[in-house]
């Protein structure tokens, strides 16, 4: 993709970017590329991520391509991939013996051509975006308290009594935004994120250990285990050195020991072989080979939607904006397409069709644009990334008949295609189709 010719006016733009995750970087990539000026403020002492890996998806690998060419190329470089079928994504597997088919029966292959299951150790992600941008441009340890709306800048006040100005403020300061915070008000149900009522137990252990127990060719493809209540997952990460295993269920119970942003349980070991003492026996050796260390992750999101991403000069991208469960592998894969949708609009504010507007009414203008695209396509990935853990989960049980794994993997195809095959490119020509197209109608207005 051609990179856009910025105008001479965007040089007068100044964004502030809260959050230096994977999300604020791409979107600081994506606008040094485009010669729009920013600062990126970080909370941490450095660009950190917190996590052993994350899967890279079809979408996310697009989006990067389109914040800088070749970058998603970059990104796949660092992913460790399936051997000897690349083009998987997951082989879902059964988690438990049924009347009709066996233990660890292959269901489906899900592909995803041309990417196939890319899992990227999440801080090896981030020094590839970190080493994109100007760092002179970061400040770090800086932790926003409020964000006031002026006339001609919003002011950032942070806890170490600094204040800094920008024309404009982007959040992608994670599930826990500040900025999100203040657009609904601290005391708004939206502020805050809940507990979905899914836990997670994690693991990470070499894979020689896997391969012996399971066979190298299930242990050494990923997979997703359909099992009784609950699903989990296994892929290669490190080259192909390590296998990060998930166990998902549901963790109802759990709800009150999670307050107070206990969100990691550890040495949950007995707690975990309890659970799946139902499961296979393939499932059962993979289980005991977890360390006594091992952790629940218990899954939160923002219940409720918010009416708007944006109000004046502020909007939230990323997790800020829809934090969503990590049932479809689509947290970071969405952030990537914001913030390149962003870029977009962005890098359009001083069109001439500005020239003799207000600034705030153009800013919102390409807030509106970018809304109009990514919060239905989100909100949907979003919505469906929720369902996915009762979609995984429910398809086990023991009168399971050939109909049913013909039509699981037809469904699993529709489900991943709808996603993956989201085109940034256009998404980006829509929204500032749509960003331009308010700007005539005010231009109309005012004459």
């Amino acid at each position: 993709m051609a990179d856009p010719e910025p105008s001479m006016s965007t040089a007068e733009i100044h964004i502030a970017i809260i959050g230096g995750g994977l999300c604020g970087l791409a979107l600081a990539i994506a606008l040094e590329r485009r010669r729009i000026s920013y600062t990126i403020y970080e909370l941490q002492s450095t660009f950190s991520e917190i996590g052993a890996g994350l899967n890279v998806a079809p979408n996310a690998i697009a989006a990067f391509n389109a914040i800088e060419p070749k970058l998603g190329d970059a990104v796949m470089a660092l992913g460790t991939r399936n051997s000897p079928n690349a083009e998987v994504w997951m082989v879902n597997r059964l988690g438990a013996p049924t009347d009709r088919f066996p233990d660890a029966h292959a269901i489906t292959e899900i592909i995803a051509p041309g990417v196939g299951h890319t899992a990227v150790g999440r801080y090896e992600l981030l020094n590839l975006l970190a080493s994109k941008i100007d760092t002179r441009h970061a400040r770090f340890q800086k932790k926003l308290t409020r964000v006031e709306q002026g006339e001609d800048a919003a002011t950032l006040h942070f806890e170490d009594g600094t204040v800094d100005a920008a024309h404009i403020v982007i959040g992608c300061d994670g599930i826990h935004s500040a900025v999100r915070r203040s657009l609904v008000g601290n005391d708004h149900r939206a502020a805050e994120p809940r507990f979905t009522g899914i836990g997670g137990y994690r693991a990470v252990f070499p894979m020689d250990q896997l391969a012996e127990a399971i066979g190298p060719e299930v242990a050494r493809t990923s997979c997703i285990w359909s099992g009784p209540g609950g699903y989990a997952t296994m892929y290669s990460i490190e080259g192909g050195k390590k296998v990060n295993v998930g166990l998902w269920l549901s963790k109802e119970q759990y709800r009150e020991r999670v307050k107070n942003d206990r969100w990691v349980l550890r040495k949950q070991k007995a707690e975990m072989l309890e659970d799946c003492r139902s499961w296979g026996p393939s499932i059962q050796k993979v289980m005991r080979m977890m360390g006594e260390e091992t952790t629940l992750w218990t899954s939160h999101h923002h219940d409720m939607e918010l009416d708007s991403y944006f109000k004046g000069r502020v909007c939230v991208i990323g997790d800020a904006a829809h934090s969503m469960g990590p049932h479809q592998g689509q947290g970071a894969s969405q952030a990537m397409e914001d913030a390149y949708v962003m870029s977009v609009v962005l890098s359009q504010i001083k069109d001439p069709s500005c020239d003799h507007m207000s600034p705030l009414l153009c800013i919102e203008a390409a807030f509106s644009g970018w809304q109009e695209v990514r919060k239905p396509q989100a909100e949907w990935v979003l919505r469906t990334s929720h369902e996915a853990f009762d979609w995984w989960s429910s398809f086990w049980r023991r009168d399971l008949e050939e109909k049913d794994i013909e039509e699981r993997s037809r469904e699993a195809t529709f489900r991943f295609r709808r996603i993956w095959d989201a085109n940034v490119d256009r998404q980006g020509d829509v929204a500032k189709y749509s960003m331009l197209r308010s700007l005539q109608k005010a231009m109309q207005v005012a004459l």
